[in-house]
């Protein structure tokens, strides 16, 4: 995974971006925020494990997540896998 392909996901899903250190993103819903992921600031590939923390702190599956990527899910599916793993009501 590539920084830009999680600045995508983040902008995808209608995340709220703040830059700090890293790249924090804030997946809100009705108002509240329901989970938080970041990235570096880098260019490139994301080395290590950061691709399995964000997709831990997304909450989907490996499946679920290259969907995400491949912009194959939207928003609205999001939140349905959200609302079925019961993270929303």
């Amino acid at each position: 995974m590539k920084v830009r392909e999680g600045l995508r996901l983040f902008e995808k899903l209608g995340m709220e971006v703040r830059e700090r250190r890293d790249t924090l993103a804030f997946f809100k819903y009705e108002d509240r925020v329901i989970l938080w992921t970041k990235v570096p600031h880098k260019k490139g590939e994301l080395k290590g494990k950061w691709g399995y923390f964000i997709r831990q702190q997304l909450k989907v599956n490996e499946t679920q997540f290259k969907k995400l990527l491949d912009c194959v899910l939207g928003r609205d599916d999001y939140i349905e896998i959200l609302r079925v793993k019961g993270v929303i009501k």
